[in-house]
């Protein structure tokens, strides 16, 4: 018969997600069951509660010093600093003797076994800055070549607002340009470049005609689906 969680009386057991199995219970539960016949079932029945709740997020390597699974989440956090397979780019990585490398975390600092590490380390941060730097540069490059391109073609219409005609600013109420286009206009823009590629199955506005209200006034924006 198999055994469950039920079977198990006078004991408090639980899992986590790096598979690890927690038995609470006093001295007489272990003495009785742990020479049970029927022990090696209940001892199955912890075992698939493990591997069941256990997690792939987690590293869940077993610790030498604290012989209990490493809880480092690698899904949110990256591969675990102390369980790695490979050096990570903040590590001294300085092999040693005994085999592997050295784990410092050079965002600390220097190592003090091994100095020379620390600037090789630096070196290759500046490096990504000064790349960040440059793609930020070319990100906002390419920003300001879309809004310009926008406002292009945003010009091709009249302004509904300030009456402004077609490739001319917005003006204000004193009649100065503003160089900033108003609202309304940029709305017109996107409902034209929408009706000039397709009709409206909704007001049944043709391929270059303006949606309309039911009153049969353009409406200010196109209607969705369009």
């Amino acid at each position: 018969m198999t055994k469950t969680a039920d079977d198990v009386p006078t004991a408090v057991w639980h899992t986590d997600e790096t598979g690890l199995v927690t038995v609470e219970a006093p001295p007489e539960w272990w003495r009785k069951w742990g020479q049970d016949p029927n022990w090696p079932q209940y001892a199955e029945m912890f075992a698939q509660a493990g591997e069941k709740a256990r997690s792939d997020e987690v590293c869940g390597a077993m610790g030498r010093t604290t012989h209990r699974p490493c809880r480092h989440n690698t899904r949110i956090h990256g591969p675990c600093p102390h369980h790695c397979d490979a050096p990570l780019r903040y590590h001294c990585a300085t092999p040693r003797k005994k085999g592997g490398w050295c784990r410092w975390d050079l965002r600390k600092g220097r190592c003090d076994h091994h100095p020379d590490s620390h600037d090789a380390y630096m070196v290759a941060v500046r490096a990504d800055e000064e790349e960040e730097l440059r793609q930020q540069a070319v990100r906002e490059q390419e920003a300001r070549k879309t809004a310009e391109e926008r406002r292009r073609r945003t010009l091709r219409v009249a302004c509904p607002f300030c009456d402004a005609p077609s490739d001319q600013d917005c003006v204000q109420r004193n009649g100065v340009q503003r160089p900033k286009l108003h609202g309304v206009r940029k709305k017109l823009w996107l409902h034209t470049e929408a009706a000039s590629t397709a009709a409206c199955s909704y007001c049944e506005a043709a391929v270059g005609e303006l949606c309309r209200t039911s009153s049969g006034k353009a409406a200010d924006q196109a209607h969705a689906g369009r």
